[in-house]
């Protein structure tokens, strides 16, 4: 049994994304309810960085998620 215990991986990492949230939400909200979606921001230029995490409640498990 491992020493630390983590907790089941409930994000998921997307490239390569479009700037607005709401757009990650309808596309994403097809596999389940989103808790949160997440776009880091570069520090100098205040822009998004191009990838996003989307948080949902439960772990899921996915074969192959393409919005292509």
């Amino acid at each position: 049994m491992a020493r630390y215990m983590r907790p089941p991986n409930t994000s998921l990492f997307v490239r390569n994304i479009s700037d607005e949230p709401e757009d990650l939400r309808r596309e994403f909200g097809r596999y389940g309810p989103i808790v949160d979606v997440y776009i880091p921001l570069d520090f100098y230029t205040r822009q998004p960085r191009g990838f996003a995490y989307i948080q949902y409640p439960f772990p899921m498990s996915f074969n192959c998620v393409c919005c292509c």
